[in-house]
């Protein structure tokens, strides 16, 4: 079987590093010193009681395990009612803009984005969000602009580890993926003995680190790079890179075992977590069916509401979960519209690749 890991749009995950740039919580946080550090305990936050703060921390908490719905959706409200005494505030108009791109609504997120830029051209936040967008959206030319942009900003490892992000999407195979990989561990390790690495951003360049291992098979670096985070403390997109990699080395039972308890435990099923523990109770055995009926059971309100956010959890689960193949085609071209990266032409082509063979149904490949 051929294994491939997903690249995981770091959307979620780039969201609360972003936040942290520009925003500054009363909060007392551990900062580990190495990458391999294990992490035990999570930002313990004081209580916040301005509007704006208030906002920046809903989004904060948003990428965590069933969070998102609730939080975007109060984070909405809040920001459009201070938007209204405030219309030009620029702060706001980025919370609106990480708003909007969380529902995939890229175009708005841009305008938005560009309209602060024009005002602020060093707005650090703004030019790391439309980076990320651009290179959700394929626009890698573009996307690294936006990373040089970054340079005298903010210090230099961020600026590089922009670019060399977007340099892992270009060409084929693994050979980006490993120049990258080398470029960004030496980046890291040359940045000055004065710079200070908060916890948004080491999660940050230990995902990025750990994708580009997982691009490259060497799946027990990956994990190595993941595990120094407690996975009951990290965000969704971290959490998914880390069933992907478990998936492709047949690893079902971890993720069950990990995966399993920490979305029990959330306020709210998240699609993708959902995906992952479906993918491993088919991988382990094909009578329980416990997780895929909770999948179903989402997948069935993401349909009601022409939901094209999770167009490519739709997708999967049409490939792999309750295979149709018009239905897998048909999610696959929707989540093309939005997003270009690797991960999602992937998903397309083998969508179109089921359509039109003579198999009867889709063979899932782990950890795809």
């Amino acid at each position: 079987m051929n294994k491939q890991v997903s690249a995981i749009r770091a959307i979620t995950l780039f969201g609360s590093f972003l936040l942290f740039i520009n925003t500054s919580l009363s909060a007392k946080s551990y900062v580990p010193t190495s990458l391999d550090t294990v992490v035990s305990k999570w930002t313990a936050v004081i209580q916040i009681d301005s509007p704006r703060e208030k906002v920046a921390s809903l989004l904060a908490q948003a990428n965590m395990p069933g969070l998102a719905s609730r939080s975007y959706g109060q984070a909405s409200a809040l920001t459009e009612q201070l938007l209204d005494t405030s219309p030009k505030d620029r702060q706001l108009l980025f919370y609106k803009a990480r708003i909007a791109q969380h529902y995939h609504r890229f175009d708005k997120a841009i305008i938005l984005l560009n309209d602060i830029l024009r005002f602020e051209p060093n707005h650090a936040s703004a030019l790391l969000l439309k980076a990320n967008i651009l290179l959700v959206q394929g626009n890698l030319a573009q996307a690294k602009r936006t990373c040089l942009q970054l340079l005298g900003v903010t210090e230099l490892w961020i600026s590089g580890a922009c670019a060399l992000e977007v340099n892992a999407q270009e060409g084929k195979g693994s050979d980006n993926a490993e120049v990258s990989y080398v470029h960004l561990q030496s980046l890291m390790q040359n940045r000055s003995s004065g710079s200070h690495v908060e916890i948004e951003q080491q999660l940050w360049l230990t995902q990025i680190l750990a994708e580009l291992a997982a691009k490259q098979g060497l799946y027990d670096i990956a994990l190595k790079h993941l595990l120094a985070f407690d996975l009951t403390q990290v965000p969704v997109s971290y959490l998914v890179l880390w069933a992907d990699i478990q998936l492709a080395k047949d690893s079902a039972h971890q993720v069950m075992k990990i995966l399993g308890p920490i979305v029990e435990q959330a306020d709210s099923f998240d699609d993708a977590l959902l995906l992952r523990l479906a993918l491993a109770e088919q991988q382990i055995s094909k009578k329980t069916h416990v997780w895929a009926q909770r999948l179903s059971q989402r997948i069935s309100v993401r349909l009601q509401r022409q939901d094209t956010a999770h167009a490519a959890d739709i997708a999967r689960y049409y490939l792999d979960i309750s295979p149709d193949r018009k239905k897998a085609l048909f999610w696959a071209k929707i989540n093309w519209q939005h997003a270009r990266l690797d991960a999602d032409k992937r998903l397309l082509e083998r969508a179109m690749n089921v359509q039109y063979n003579t198999q009867d149904e889709p063979q899932q490949p782990a950890g795809i």
